[in-house]
């Protein structure tokens, strides 16, 4: 996958400015949708630890590098974010939809990056992100409702 940390064109430094003009390195690909998801990501580097106040770990710099850049990289293919969130173990998870159907990104900072599946809310299937699941897994969100373009 392309979500490398050597590869990425942001910034995610603890006193960035969130409103700034300068989110993102290709203006005209990602839409406002994304790019309000993008500054969500962002606000995500001032999360201290125990942010939760259940001792949740504060969102680790690689796995957040690696979300902001396959945020750009669903952008350029079209694709909406649909949510965004930390998760207790320092990870970051993106969700996108289409209808009943979702994919979830876990990025990680230690372990493999995954993507999970699922249908009407029932768990489908789980695997360790790569090209090959990532096209395989969005071709099958996209082609569930008979929308099946050419990968």
């Amino acid at each position: 996958m392309s979500t490398s940390t050597t590869n990425t064109d942001y910034s995610i430094e603890s006193d960035m400015e969130l409103n700034s003009s300068a989110v993102y390195s290709k203006k005209n690909t990602v839409s406002e949708n994304n790019r309000k998801h993008i500054f969500t990501l962002k606000s995500f580097v001032n999360l201290q630890s125990n942010w939760d106040s259940y001792n949740a770990n504060k969102p680790s710099f690689t796995a957040l590098t690696k979300s902001l850049s396959f945020v750009q990289r669903l952008s350029e293919r079209g694709i909406e974010v649909f949510f965004v969130a930390p998760t207790p173990d320092g990870d970051i998870i993106i969700e996108i939809k289409s209808e009943a159907a979702n994919l979830e990104f876990v990025f990680s900072e230690e372990v493999d990056d995954k993507i999970v599946a699922s249908f009407n809310g029932i768990f489908s299937s789980e695997a360790v992100l790569n090209e090959t699941t990532y096209h395989a897994y969005l071709k099958w969100l996209i082609c569930l409702h008979g929308n099946c373009p050419d990968f």
